[in-house]
């Protein structure tokens, strides 16, 4: 197994993780809570889209798991 596929089978874990946690903390604020939808439709494409060679796609799915999922600012 390369790099590639590595972060690739790393970033649909990130998806899954992602959608679960949006989904548990959806915010009540309205404009918030159109921004996570719009993210979760977006995750939602990832997720059945994803190839190992979207090098920028997986950048993204990485720096959005940094920031909801580890908590670290962009």
């Amino acid at each position: 197994m390369n790099i590639d596929d590595t972060r690739y089978r790393q970033a649909l874990e990130r998806i899954e993780a992602l959608i679960r946690h949006l989904r548990a903390n959806q915010s009540a604020a309205c404009s918030l809570a159109e921004e996570e939808d719009l993210m979760l439709m977006r995750l939602a494409d990832w997720q059945t889209g994803l190839q190992p060679h979207h090098q920028a796609a997986i950048a993204e799915i990485e720096r959005l798991y940094q920031h909801y999922i580890r908590h670290e600012p962009d």
